[in-house]
């Protein structure tokens, strides 16, 4: 029987860095993911295919806290949830902890603040090389164009 000093469930973007930052412990470390890989295929770059044709997603039922049941926006695979969504790292910004009004109504404050996690983001930028302007956010339609432009070059082979 084998012995691990460290099990992490799950080798998303969580489980990963986990991994990585107990690597150098000298433990040993087993990661326990419940999909397998992802296929190479054009889909994985088509957010249509993903999300409105639900391509890669679990076909498990879920309840929620009315007992009723729904499909969840879920991925079992090496990689987790972070690999649909191309291991975008956003920064939270000090307003996104506090108290949302929507048309829906109103989202509390989460009991974290922006000063609890700074540090933890400060780590994670750098060990996954994150970079970009600081405090520039870009216009939806931007970030549209951006995706275009990457889906058109890879279509035409451009691969980074």
């Amino acid at each position: 029987m084998n012995h691990y000093d460290i099990i992490i469930i799950g080798a998303g973007a969580g489980g990963g860095t986990v991994a990585y930052s107990l690597a150098p412990t000298g433990k040993r470390i087993l990661i326990i993911e419940r999909g397998g890989y992802l296929p190479k295929e054009d889909d994985n770059w088509n957010p249509e295919a993903i999300f409105q044709g639900r391509k890669y997603q679990v076909e498990e039922q879920w309840l929620d806290h009315e007992n009723n049941s729904f499909r969840p926006q879920a991925f079992y695979n090496v990689g987790g949830n972070t690999k649909v969504y191309g291991a975008a790292l956003q920064r939270m910004r000090e307003q996104d902890f506090g108290e949302v009004k929507h048309l829906a109504g109103l989202s509390p404050a989460w009991e974290l603040t922006y000063q609890d996690m700074e540090s933890y983001y400060t780590r994670a930028e750098s060990i996954f090389k994150v970079h970009g302007q600081k405090g520039k956010i870009l216009p939806n339609h931007q970030c549209r164009r951006n995706i275009l432009i990457l889906r058109c070059l890879t279509n035409h082979g451009c691969r980074k």
